[in-house]
């Protein structure tokens, strides 16, 4: 847990005017600590050129504001993304209590193994590891430097523990409010197969190419209410991608009330993070392609008895935004004393 008192300062570092899951989260986080009364700012990094607006559109409503620079004590407290986790090496945070929330845990290694590289390809490299070595935020330095860290996902807790690091809570996030109001119970349900092609190869081309009769829809190219209006009238949703985290779009996709089938890579392997029947997940490989499509078939013939598999799950998604401010509470403890 964190102790904060009433002149701690949080700051949340995030890229500015960007929008992706993890830069709404980190938002969210804002938004509920400055509800519990707690002072937290977004500290966007790099700061934009002068007359940028460095906060998106779409986080506006979370009405954080934003810090320019950090008061450097020891009772404030800088949150980091695990995309920028180097920022723990940096003099000008030095004194504050550092902390790494496991938004997704395979962008992690995705921002850390190309800097690594770079870094030794350097000739300097090798001279500055004798007298003034890079640093790397490794698993094993994050551990030397004891610096707090806190999961996402059931999926990156369990990465933590494997690597002998004790996460001091699990936080995740939710779905925006806004997003729910765009389901309509109205719209007329088709036989639409909806995926997406950034996250899906060469193992879902080969289902698409099995299955000609079927309408496959990618969702890619369209505004966030195209999106939805799509997820309106699809019945199936299917993501054999890799998930470094609780990934946004299988839940919108539940959220609108289509059938799922799911691959097992990442955190989609786990009932904790996607709490669906084991009948809808399956490993990539050729032998379960014959289910799959008898699945597919399933979906598709019988929907309005084979959705309802997934109302646990989206019960779940509808309480999200609730048991983010619970998590929030047991990680974030308020104190009396004063610095």
């Amino acid at each position: 847990m964190l102790k904060v008192n009433q002149d701690t300062k949080v700051y949340i570092l995030c890229a500015p005017n960007f929008a992706t899951g993890g830069p709404e989260a980190l938002h969210q986080l804002g938004h509920q600590l400055n509800k519990m009364g707690i002072q937290a700012f977004m500290y966007y990094y790099p700061f934009p050129a002068k007359g940028v607006d460095p906060v998106h559109k779409f986080y506006a409503d979370y009405h954080v504001p934003y810090a320019t620079d950090v008061i450097n004590i020891k009772e404030n407290i800088l949150i980091l993304p695990e995309t920028s986790p180097e920022h723990i090496f940096e003099e000008k945070f030095g004194l504050m209590t550092k902390v790494i929330w496991w938004l997704s845990v395979t962008n992690y290694y995705r921002q850390l193994e190309p800097k690594m590289r770079r870094a030794k390809r350097k000739p300097s490299y090798w001279l500055r590891k004798l007298y003034n070595p890079i640093q790397f935020a490794t698993l094993s330095k994050i551990k030397e430097l004891n610096v707090a860290n806190i999961g996402h996902s059931f999926f990156s807790m369990q990465h933590l523990k494997k690597a002998d690091i004790t996460p001091i809570g699990q936080i995740s996030d939710y779905m925006s409010p806004e997003f729910f109001k765009k389901v309509d119970d109205d719209v007329i349900k088709e036989d639409i197969i909806i995926y997406n092609p950034v996250k899906n190869g060469a193992y879902l081309d080969k289902i698409i190419v099995l299955t000609p009769t079927y309408k496959w829809i990618p969702l890619i190219n369209l505004t966030p209410e195209q999106v939805a209006q799509m997820m309106n009238k699809a019945k199936l949703y299917v993501d054999f991608g890799y998930h470094p985290g609780k990934e946004r779009m299988p839940r919108e996709a539940c959220i609108m009330k289509c059938c799922m089938i799911i691959g097992k890579e990442g955190s989609a392997a786990f009932s904790e993070d996607m709490p669906i029947p084991e009948k809808y997940r399956f490993d990539k490989t050729d032998e379960n392609i014959p289910a799959i499509l008898e699945t597919i078939a399933l979906c598709l013939s019988n929907y309005e008895e084979e959705i309802k598999s997934f109302s646990n799950y989206r019960k779940n998604l509808y309480m999200e935004e609730k048991q983010f401010a619970e998590a929030v509470q047991k990680v974030f403890i308020k104190t009396n004393a004063s610095s």
